[in-house]
Protein backbone atom coordinates (compact mmCIF):
# COMPACT_ATOMS: atom_id res chain seq x y z
CA UNK A 1 0.00 0.00 0.00
CA UNK A 2 1.44 3.35 -0.99
CA UNK A 3 1.44 6.49 1.10
CA UNK A 4 -0.70 8.19 -1.54
CA UNK A 5 -3.42 5.55 -1.21
CA UNK A 6 -3.41 5.91 2.57
CA UNK A 7 -3.62 9.68 2.26
CA UNK A 8 -6.53 9.50 -0.23
CA UNK A 9 -8.48 7.20 2.06
CA UNK A 10 -7.80 9.40 5.08
CA UNK A 11 -8.80 12.55 3.16
CA UNK A 12 -12.07 10.96 2.10
CA UNK A 13 -12.79 9.73 5.64
CA UNK A 14 -11.86 13.11 7.10
CA UNK A 15 -14.19 15.08 4.85
CA UNK A 16 -17.29 13.08 5.78
CA UNK A 17 -18.12 9.71 7.34
CA UNK A 18 -18.30 7.12 4.59
CA UNK A 19 -18.62 3.40 4.16
CA UNK A 20 -16.62 1.04 1.98
CA UNK A 21 -18.88 1.45 -1.06
CA UNK A 22 -18.87 5.24 -0.76
CA UNK A 23 -15.10 5.20 -0.51
CA UNK A 24 -14.75 2.88 -3.50
CA UNK A 25 -16.98 5.16 -5.56
CA UNK A 26 -15.14 8.31 -4.46
CA UNK A 27 -11.65 6.90 -5.08
CA UNK A 28 -12.69 4.94 -8.20
CA UNK A 29 -11.28 1.69 -6.83
CA UNK A 30 -12.66 -1.83 -6.59
CA UNK A 31 -14.57 -2.58 -3.42
CA UNK A 32 -12.25 -5.50 -2.63
CA UNK A 33 -9.24 -3.18 -2.91
CA UNK A 34 -10.78 -0.66 -0.53
CA UNK A 35 -11.65 -3.44 1.93
CA UNK A 36 -8.08 -4.79 2.02
CA UNK A 37 -6.57 -1.29 2.28
CA UNK A 38 -8.94 -0.29 5.06
CA UNK A 39 -8.20 -3.48 7.01
CA UNK A 40 -4.48 -2.78 6.83
CA UNK A 41 -5.02 0.82 7.88
CA UNK A 42 -7.21 -0.35 10.76
CA UNK A 43 -4.40 -2.66 11.91
CA UNK A 44 -2.03 0.33 11.77
CA UNK A 45 -4.56 2.35 13.85
CA UNK A 46 -4.92 5.01 11.16
CA UNK A 47 -8.67 4.46 10.86
CA UNK A 48 -11.39 2.74 12.81
CA UNK A 49 -14.77 1.36 11.90
CA UNK A 50 -17.87 2.71 13.60
CA UNK A 51 -21.17 0.88 13.32
CA UNK A 52 -24.07 2.98 12.13
CA UNK A 53 -27.43 2.30 13.72
CA UNK A 54 -30.22 1.76 11.25
CA UNK A 55 -33.54 -0.01 11.25
CA UNK A 56 -33.23 -1.89 7.97
CA UNK A 57 -32.34 -5.53 7.64
CA UNK A 58 -28.96 -6.91 6.79
CA UNK A 59 -25.46 -6.32 7.96
CA UNK A 60 -25.02 -3.05 9.89
CA UNK A 61 -23.12 -0.42 7.94
CA UNK A 62 -19.69 0.58 9.20
CA UNK A 63 -18.33 4.05 8.60
CA UNK A 64 -14.62 4.68 8.30
CA UNK A 65 -13.40 7.33 10.72
CA UNK A 66 -9.90 8.78 11.06
CA UNK A 67 -8.13 8.21 14.35
CA UNK A 68 -5.89 10.85 15.89
CA UNK A 69 -2.89 8.94 14.51
CA UNK A 70 -4.53 8.96 11.06
CA UNK A 71 -5.10 12.71 11.23
CA UNK A 72 -1.48 13.21 12.28
CA UNK A 73 -0.35 11.02 9.37
CA UNK A 74 -2.48 13.07 6.97
CA UNK A 75 -1.16 16.39 8.29
CA UNK A 76 2.45 15.20 7.98
CA UNK A 77 1.78 13.85 4.48
CA UNK A 78 0.39 17.23 3.39
CA UNK A 79 3.44 19.05 4.79
CA UNK A 80 5.85 16.71 3.04
CA UNK A 81 3.90 16.95 -0.21
CA UNK A 82 4.50 20.70 -0.19
CA UNK A 83 8.27 20.13 0.03
CA UNK A 84 9.19 17.87 -2.88
CA UNK A 85 12.66 16.38 -3.00
CA UNK A 86 14.78 18.02 -5.63
CA UNK A 87 17.77 15.98 -6.61
CA UNK A 88 19.84 15.80 -9.73
CA UNK A 89 21.10 12.57 -11.21
CA UNK A 90 24.63 13.37 -9.97
CA UNK A 91 23.30 13.84 -6.42
CA UNK A 92 21.79 10.36 -6.49
CA UNK A 93 24.99 8.89 -7.97
CA UNK A 94 27.00 10.47 -5.12
CA UNK A 95 24.56 9.04 -2.57
CA UNK A 96 24.98 5.55 -4.06
CA UNK A 97 28.78 5.94 -4.03
CA UNK A 98 28.70 7.04 -0.38
CA UNK A 99 26.49 4.09 0.56
CA UNK A 100 28.89 1.67 -1.13
CA UNK A 101 31.85 3.24 0.73
CA UNK A 102 29.95 2.89 4.00
CA UNK A 103 29.25 -0.78 3.25
CA UNK A 104 32.96 -1.38 2.59
CA UNK A 105 33.92 0.27 5.88
CA UNK A 106 31.42 -1.83 7.82
CA UNK A 107 32.61 -5.01 6.06
CA UNK A 108 36.17 -4.24 7.18
CA UNK A 109 35.05 -3.74 10.79
CA UNK A 110 35.12 0.07 10.97
CA UNK A 111 32.37 2.28 12.33
CA UNK A 112 31.44 4.96 9.77
CA UNK A 113 30.10 7.16 12.55
CA UNK A 114 33.34 6.93 14.52
CA UNK A 115 35.39 7.77 11.42
CA UNK A 116 33.14 10.76 10.71
CA UNK A 117 33.55 12.13 14.24
CA UNK A 118 37.33 11.68 13.97
CA UNK A 119 37.37 13.59 10.67
CA UNK A 120 35.26 16.36 12.20
CA UNK A 121 37.72 16.62 15.11
CA UNK A 122 40.67 16.86 12.67
CA UNK A 123 38.91 19.57 10.64
CA UNK A 124 38.02 21.48 13.81
CA UNK A 125 41.67 21.32 15.00
CA UNK A 126 42.92 22.58 11.61
CA UNK A 127 40.44 25.46 11.73
CA UNK A 128 41.48 26.43 15.27
CA UNK A 129 45.15 26.25 14.34
CA UNK A 130 44.69 28.40 11.24
CA UNK A 131 42.72 31.05 13.17
CA UNK A 132 45.37 31.40 15.89
CA UNK A 133 48.30 31.37 13.46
Amino acid sequence: MSLEQKAHILEAAESHPCGIRDLARTLKLKTSTVISLSRKMNEESLIEFQKVKHSSRGRPKKNIVCTSLGLDFLETYRKLKMKPLRARKTDLEHAVKDALCTDRLVARGYSPFKILTELNAIVRNIKITSETG
